[in-house]
């Protein structure tokens, strides 16, 4: 069996792994552009982060409690996991485990709520935490007035070296002997009746396999506008987030350490790379089409909360390199992950900030139904070909997003003046956003915060 696989970022790497680790008959042909531009994971810390990703509204809808569910099944994976590729690529890692969450006052009291959402989860699903003195976290420095109030420790949770993960992993694969890298873009598929034909690269190159695993990231959208393939799936934007690597040297930091998510999925987080370099970040907007530099905010924005919120001391650090990466988001913001009703195309995308997380659940999800026509039950919720999923009512949507759209004001610099500006703004946005619904037609369902923009500007109706 011949498989081609599109995209070479994290997903199609484990796939085009597990696929020949699973089957010594099988041969893999994985196309991506050699500099994996635009890759969500280059860009990442890289967190395995479950518990830490929750917050006030997870478990208070169940759609989205089960994309948590799904997320933290992958959790286990790792350990085993990153041992197999050490010793099959025959190349040492950085990783580590033990995160240390912070709650710090320097925004609103969404991060209270939302650390308070995490502590109660922990409690929920037994999982071990403990209780720290955030002056005992090594190496957590912050300004006095961006100090936490309380911490915890989660030794579950850890981080791994992307570039070095992303490295390994494309050994892995050539190790095999079985498998051939394309260095160039997927620019359309082919279909012939049931099934796909061929893969055309804008090259102009054709690919022929017996099976086809579309996991191009956040490209997925223009490569289907590009194709004739008759199938119905949301779309998928650019989800460009960047982050700073700094030279830290003794103030590397150990462990993990960061903050709830925060209005509009962002946050601080830093996560040590090896023992001299620290990756903050992180920032994110929506965009239709990709950027391949940070924007000065988010820039400015990173190095300010390094400082203040982690370590002063990074004042004196070197600046090594700004990454850019595009998270591939759904326009419903759920992953699309599985077989299509194509009989030889699977797909896998859509799952902005957790696809690294996820890549060994995800990739075996994939080699099973491949191989043995298997279907997990907990990720039917995923399925590529579906409308967008409403799991929001349009109350709920308003009120979550005029609370993100201050939060975040709040992590560029804001300071209300002492009067009834924040009263004001939450009346302004409130309205705003109710005549945004109304000229979508929302009337039954809300637009997810992340998505307000694409629906405002007409990319998204």
């Amino acid at each position: 069996m011949d498989v081609i696989v599109i995209g070479n970022g994290v997903l199609g790497l484990t796939t085009a792994y597990r696929l020949l680790l699973r089957d010594s008959r099988l041969k893999v042909t994985v196309v991506g552009p050699v500099d994996q531009r635009g890759s969500a994971s280059r860009a990442a810390a890289a967190m395995f982060n479950s518990f830490c990703e929750v917050d006030v509204s997870t478990f208070k809808n169940e759609l989205e409690r089960q994309k948590f569910l799904f997320n933290l099944a992958a959790t286990p994976y790792w350990p085993g996991f990153l041992k197999q590729i050490e010793e099959d690529s025959q190349r040492k890692l950085e990783y580590g485990f033990g995160t240390y969450l912070i709650n710090n006052y320097t925004n609103d009291s969404l991060e209270d709520e939302n650390f308070e959402a995490i502590l109660s989860a922990l409690r929920q699903f037994q999982e071990p935490y403990q209780d720290v003195a955030p002056g005992a976290i090594p190496c957590y420095k912050p300004s006095a007035r961006s100090r936490a109030g309380r911490a915890i420790l989660i030794p579950g949770e850890g981080w791994v070296n992307p570039l070095q993960l992303l490295s390994a992993l494309k050994s892995c694969v050539e190790r095999s002997g079985r498998a051939n890298f394309v260095d160039g873009y997927c620019r359309s598929l082919s279909r012939n009746g049931d099934s796909i034909r061929s893969v055309t690269l804008e090259s102009g190159e054709i690919l022929q396999g017996d099976v086809y695993v579309l996991a191009p990231g956040a490209t997925f959208s223009k490569i289907m506008q590009q194709s004739d393939l008759a199938i119905k799936t949301p779309k998928v934007f650019y989800g460009i987030g960047c982050s700073i690597l700094l030279k830290t040297d003794g103030v590397t930091l150990s462990n993990c350490i960061r903050t709830p998510n925060r209005g509009l999925a962002c946050g601080v987080y830093s996560a040590p790379q090896d023992k001299a370099h620290t990756l903050i970040g992180a920032s994110n907007f929506i965009s239709p089409s990709p950027e391949d530099h940070g924007r000065i905010t988010s820039i400015y924005t990173l190095l300010k909360a390094a400082i203040e919120q982690i370590n002063s001391d990074f004042y004196r650090c070197q600046m090594v390199r700004v990454n850019v990466g595009w998270r591939p988001t759904s326009e419903d913001t759920f992953p699309l992950i599985g077989k299509s009703s194509i009989s030889n195309l699977w797909i896998a995308t859509g799952t902005k900030r957790d696809g690294l997380h996820c890549s060994p659940l995800i990739s075996e999800l994939l080699t099973d139904s491949i191989l043995d026509g298997k279907e997990r039950a907990d990720a039917k919720l995923f399925t590529p070909e579906r409308a967008p999923i409403r799991h929001l009512g349009r109350e709920e949507a308003i009120r979550t997003a005029v609370r993100h759209t201050i939060n975040a004001a709040y992590q560029h610099d804001f300071t209300p003046s002492k009067d009834r500006m924040l009263e004001d703004l939450e009346r302004h946005h409130t309205n705003d956003l109710n005549q945004l619904h109304d000229r979508v037609g929302a009337y039954e369902w809300g637009i997810p915060p992340e998505m307000i923009n694409l629906f405002r500007y007409g990319h998204l109706s």
